[in-house]
Parts: C-alpha cells; structure tokens; sequence
C-alpha cells in the first residue's frame, strides 16, 4: 500500500499520507518526506492527512520534526484534512496551536506516488 504521494500546487508542496502513521514507518516516511522539503521549489508545504486513519506518539513526532525542517527551509507548514479522530487528538494535544490545522480540501491532481 502507497503511504505517500506528492505533488505541487501554484502556491505548496502537498504531500499526501495514508494508512497507519505509527513507530513501524516513521523513520521510512521521514527518509522519503525530507528531501521532498529540501528540494521543494515551492514555499509552502501542506500535510494531506485525509488518507490517514490512524496516528501515534511517533507520528506526532514525525510532524513536529517536519515543521521544524520546513522552518529550516524558509517554508510554511500546514496540515490539511484530518480525520474527526485525528483532529481531535490535535485539539486534546493542543497541537493546533503548534500547526496551522485546515479542513479544507486540498488539490493535487496527478499525485506522483513514492514507494
């Protein structure tokens, strides 16, 4: 199962999640997800969770690392479309006051998956 698919919009890198974010495919994720950020022309990047069904500690982690990457890089870093229960771990863990959280449909026709 693809775990991660990206392309660029006019304004962001968007990459897309899906599955399970947990301890197993953190480092694998992070590995694929960096030189994305570092290499991206855009000035922006959007996390696309709307294919994510669940989240650990370690995938916190892993989004926390990645906002502090895209600040390294002089980006934004935004999450788009979580799950009802994935916001509401956001809100319990007052993570929306740490990421810009949106629900608002991202697009990203011709997605290039990564393996």
């Amino acid at each position: 199962m693809e775990r991660l698919a990206h392309t660029n919009t006019e304004e962001a890198l968007v990459i897309g999640l899906s599955g399970e974010i947990i301890m197993d495919v953190v480092i694998e994720l992070k590995a694929e997800i960096a030189p994305l950020i570092q290499n991206a022309s855009r000035k922006a990047v959007v996390l696309d969770l709307s294919g994510v069904a669940f989240l650990d500690s370690s995938g916190v982690g892993l989004f926390i690392g990645l906002r502090r990457l895209c600040e390294d890089e002089g980006k934004a870093f935004s999450i788009a479309n979580p799950s009802p229960p994935i916001r509401k771990l956001f809100d319990m863990l007052r993570l929306t006051d740490y990421f810009a959280v949106s629900a608002t449909p991202v697009t990203s026709p011709g997605a290039t998956p990564s393996a």
